[in-house]
């Protein structure tokens, strides 16, 4: 009966160990930070994130489509087009058309000026990157903008749009063109950061890194919403997913810089490829219906996953899958078309006039853009 009483006792012991012990764990796991919160719910690993229903369901990009933002910034009517640069109008890139004509041909290189705001908790952990990647970032956009040979770009269009950190800020002191601020509220894309940190937008682009709401990044509106009218406010700007931003980005598929590209995209004038849906797919409908672009075949909607392989066809044509503007694993995008990239200076020359400098195009300055700029010394080699 004693023994008996010693090995339940001993038992009993055992059990409360364990219990304890899971309970510690338990404790552990669940006081651990998440990477990330998005409608409620915790992720504990970015892969976690990424694999879920809530990205591949369309939380990709958060840029509202066309319709919404029609609704929310309507033309106000009565005002001129921006003439900007040149003869031409901002009638050329409006919301609701395009025509990509002679007059934005790549005569010229726009070089524009960055200043990248990196956004981390209070505990300034979470969103800390190096400026080795936010540098690597802007190379990643240049590499995709100007299709550098030897880069994941060179399949590309060039566009003669160059990017680079900003050497002086607004009161003309030197910088690095980063800065770095420890904010929760603001790292969680609230607060209204903008309003303190932007840089005026009409001279720089300013990029804000931090969770994005959720999404992979966003814009809040394109150059032509409202009349124009947007432009230029401390709202301006391109935001990205800090664990998408830079080559150091860690979860694949979206680890090669390419949401900055798409966000980009988006700043300067372009609609997603799946915007409105089939619409219409032969000139000249389809500069004013879709996204507004004819060398960009018809998409019903957003592709997902790998696309290298190609093969899908929505609307009656290959889809563009492989476009920076669609929604495929960055390893898979390869291109802006030559009618994009017309949008693109079109959107500068009229409704971002300030933003940049306009720089003649000679071939040594090409070869030092396209070969040093980018790490990558291939280009030399062509000569």
């Amino acid at each position: 009966m004693y023994l008996r009483v010693l090995l339940c006792r001993a038992l009993i012991a055992c059990v409360c160990v364990v219990s304890f012990g899971s309970a510690v764990a338990a404790a552990n796991i669940s006081e651990a930070e998440p990477v990330i919160v998005v409608e409620g719910i915790a992720y504990s690993t970015w892969k976690e994130y990424f694999e879920s229903d809530l990205v591949a369901s369309g939380r990709k990009c958060g840029t509202m489509s066309k319709e919404m933002r029609d609704i929310l910034f309507p033309d106000p009517g009565g005002q001129p087009f921006r003439n900007g640069v040149g003869a031409a109008s901002g009638a050329d890139c409006s919301s609701t058309s395009t025509d990509p004509n002679s007059n934005y041909e790549n005569g010229f290189r726009w070089v524009i000026p960055v200043v990248v705001h990196v956004l981390m908790n209070d505990a300034c952990g979470q969103g800390a990157m190096t400026d080795a990647n936010v540098q690597g970032q802007i190379d990643i956009l240049n590499e995709d903008f100007i299709a550098i040979m030897g880069s994941n770009g060179e399949d590309g269009n060039n566009s003669e749009i160059y990017f680079e950190l900003a050497t002086t800020d607004p009161g003309g002191a030197p910088t690095t063109g980063i800065t770095r601020n420890c904010n929760t509220s603001w790292f969680n894309d609230g607060g209204n950061y903008f309003n303190t940190l932007a840089w005026d937008p009409n001279r720089y682009l300013n990029i804000y890194s931090n969770q994005a709401s959720g999404a992979l990044g966003y814009v809040p509106f394109l150059p032509a919403d409202a009349g124009g009218t947007l432009v230029g406010g401390n709202s301006d700007r391109v935001v990205i997913l800090h664990s998408t931003f830079g080559p150091d980005a860690p979860p694949s598929p979206f680890d090669l810089g390419r949401t900055g590209t798409h966000e980009v995209g988006h700043y300067l004038g372009l609609e997603h490829t799946f915007s409105g849906g089939c619409g219409t797919g032969t000139m000249p409908g389809c500069y004013s219906s879709g996204d507004m672009i004819c060398d960009t075949n018809s998409e019903s909607g957003p592709f997902f996953g790998n696309a290298c392989a190609g093969g899908s066809v929505s609307c009656g044509t290959q889809d563009p899958i492989d476009n920076y503007m669609d929604y495929s694993d960055d390893i898979c995008m390869r291109q802006f078309t030559v009618e994009q990239g017309r949008r693109m200076r079109c959107s500068l020359q009229h409704w971002r006039p300030n933003l940049g400098s306009m720089v003649p195009i000679s071939g040594g300055d090409d070869i030092f853009a396209d070969g040093f700029e980018s790490g990558n010394t291939s280009a030399w080699d062509q000569l």
